[in-house]
């Protein structure tokens, strides 16, 4: 018998439509448009004997004439269908790679039993979870991933209007980096009842097709209609990491060393004369609060779509943004000051960032509207920014090219550090001749720490520390602070390129329970 000829996915072209593929159906989701609730179509995540993924779509005119076919893990040969290219504007793609392929009422669809080369049971196209940072704002592809199942999954029950709703969030690792996972509803059910009948331990799970987002500044995977789990699969991928699993050193933090930019520390006066060939984006300087500028308002207002400010016309609030422009109902609020501030050899206005204004004072401009003792009748200016004033601070100052080359003299401060109370006036009309005076060494040094900040996996670990000084008589508090951390980088590592394997159904061994991570102050 003549062996049947079946095109490769690297040689499909939107020239024609004979076209003829002999694939595996992995996962079969329905697209449904969320604000409508209207069915679009099906769509199937296929692979064939090379391992090779593709995304293919059947629209709701055609679906009744397949969907008594659709069944994830069959393997189907598919005919005479059309090939397109994505255009780049689609979000929540299943497969990175750029041709699609579209059922015509001519495409010939049924499930293939007979003899051809052997097509494995799953193939996915793993991330690192160190490499999801970078994707958490990428909304074009879902992301499929490996790791151990740190913790026990919790399951959450809320209520949304009047409908009961429910969530369950854990943990996963891969020794190096830990992700925290969210699975709704009837999803999060059908996880939990899996993982109940897993006997070997601890649980590996491969999430294909998860959908990476961002939480409160910290990446989440979540389900989506495309989202599949798996849970101990027989994988070479999962039994590559049960076997680094078995290492002593499987949960230490690959820490590689931290980049630390120095940032030079410079006089007013030295910045408002930085020359055009000034090579530095950042300064610091220490200086003087004098005052805050309470004509202006404290607070700005922001699209919350995009973050650029808005501007009220015609009774409306509009977004500035040059890619955004939409009407803003309520906009967003952020702190604003500015300040005018000093050290020995001059002044300079420097406006004050949101989130060091809320940092500094605990408190956000929403906590200070509600606070009848801080804005009263709305027209006051709230005395808990006014107690900013008169306070010693060392600030790092973002330049920009109009403050370098175009002589502009207004700051923008990036971080603000509350320095120690000096008896300094820090006032450029201060022009005595300072007065040198003997330093007194402490006699014993009842305790003695530091602040420090340190870089695991991405994550700033500060700690906070004083010391105490005595001298006969006297004791003396001194905080000593590390130079500010401006960049820390990690550098990127190849992933390993997905491999085909024969699907082996083999009881899985067991293994030790996880161990837990304890870190300890130094």
């Amino acid at each position: 018998m003549a062996l049947i000829k079946y095109d490769k996915f690297n040689t499909l072209n939107d020239s024609k439509t004979e076209w003829r593929i002999r694939v595996r159906a992995q996962s079969i989701w329905k697209g449904i448009t969320r604000s409508t609730g209207e069915f679009r179509g099906y769509n199937i995540l296929l692979f064939d004997d090379s391992s090779e993924r593709i995304h293919a779509f059947i629209s709701a005119q055609l679906a009744p004439k397949f969907e008594d076919e659709l069944d994830e893990g069959d393997i189907f040969t598919v005919e005479n269908f059309k090939v397109n290219v994505y255009n780049g504007d689609e979000t929540s793609r299943a497969v990175r790679y750029e041709k699609h392929i579209y059922f015509t009422a001519e495409t010939i669809f049924k499930k293939n039993t007979s003899h051809g080369l052997p097509i494995p049971y799953h193939s996915f196209d793993l991330f690192r979870l160190q490499d999801l940072e970078s994707m958490k704002t990428d909304n074009r592809y879902l992301t499929d991933v490996l790791g151990v199942i740190h913790d026990v999954p919790e399951r959450i029950n809320y209520t949304k209007g009047t409908d009961e709703k429910s969530h369950v969030q854990f943990t996963i690792t891969d020794g190096k980096k830990s992700v925290k996972v969210t699975f709704f509803n009837a999803f999060g059910e059908l996880f939990l009842n899996a993982k109940e009948k897993c006997t070997e331990l601890p649980i590996i799970i491969v999430i294909g097709s998860g959908k990476i987002s961002e939480y409160k500044g910290e990446v989440y995977i979540t389900n989506f209609p495309a989202t599949r789990f798996y849970l101990n699969l027989e994988h070479h991928s999962v039994k590559a990491l049960r076997e680094r699993l078995k290492a002593e050193d499987f949960y230490q933090m690959d820490v590689e060393e931290e980049v630390i930019v120095a940032v030079p520390i410079i006089k007013v006066t030295e910045l408002r004369n930085l020359k055009p060939d000034f090579d530095k984006d950042q300064v610091c300087c220490q200086v003087k609060l004098n005052k805050i500028d309470e004509k202006r308002n404290w607070f700005s207002e922001h699209c919350t779509g995009c973050g650029a400010m808005v501007k009220f016309v015609d009774d409306e609030y509009k977004c500035s943004g040059t890619n955004c422009g939409r009407v803003i109902p309520w906009p967003d609020k952020r702190f604003s000051l500015y300040t005018l501030c000093s050290d020995s050899t001059g002044t300079i206005p420097i406006i004050w960032p949101n989130n060091e204004i809320v940092r500094l004072t605990g408190k956000t401009v929403y906590d200070v509207e509600v606070d009848e003792e801080q804005v009263g009748d709305a027209s006051k200016f709230p005395p808990l920014l006014k107690n900013l004033e008169k306070k010693n601070y060392q600030i790092t100052i973002h330049l920009t090219k109009s403050n370098i080359k175009e002589g502009c003299g207004v700051f923008n401060a990036t971080t603000i550090t509350e320095a120690l109370e000096s008896s300094a006036t820090h006032s450029p009309a201060a022009n005595g001749v300072p007065q040198v005076t003997e330093t007194v060494l402490p006699n014993e040094i009842h305790a003695v720490s530091y602040s420090s900040s340190l870089f695991i996996s991405n994550t700033c670990v500060e700690t906070h520390y004083l010391i105490i000084l005595k001298t006969p008589g006297k004791e003396s508090n001194v905080q000593l602070n590390s130079p500010p951390t401006i960049t820390s980088t990690n550098k990127s590592r190849p992933r390993n390129t997905d491999e085909v394997v024969k699907y082996n159904s083999g009881k899985p061994g067991s293994q030790p329970k996880l161990k837990s991570i304890k870190i300890e102050k130094v």
